[in-house]
């Protein structure tokens, strides 16, 4: 997969033309002043690191149960 960099001006100008173009080479990266600032996608690319992220687990969901645990708490610095 080849990335091409559009400005922003471009993307604006020949959006069309970049659709068709990440249609055939999977994406394109937008630049402001030279520095990359987002990225067009094909729906193809798009799903594919959809379905990447979907085979990851979601720790944030991830709860610890604490029953029947111990806890010893350090009195060296307590008030």
């Amino acid at each position: 997969m080849m990335d091409k960099d559009y400005t922003i001006a471009q993307a604006r100008h020949d959006l069309p033309a970049i659709v068709h173009e990440v249609e055939r080479n999977g994406c394109a990266r937008i630049t402001r002043r030279g520095q990359p600032v987002a990225v067009v996608l094909s729906i193809a690319e798009f799903e594919r690191l959809l379905s990447a992220r979907r085979k990851e687990p979601d720790w944030s969901l991830a709860t610890l149960d604490t029953r029947g645990f111990k806890f010893d708490r350090d009195e060296a610095n307590a008030r």
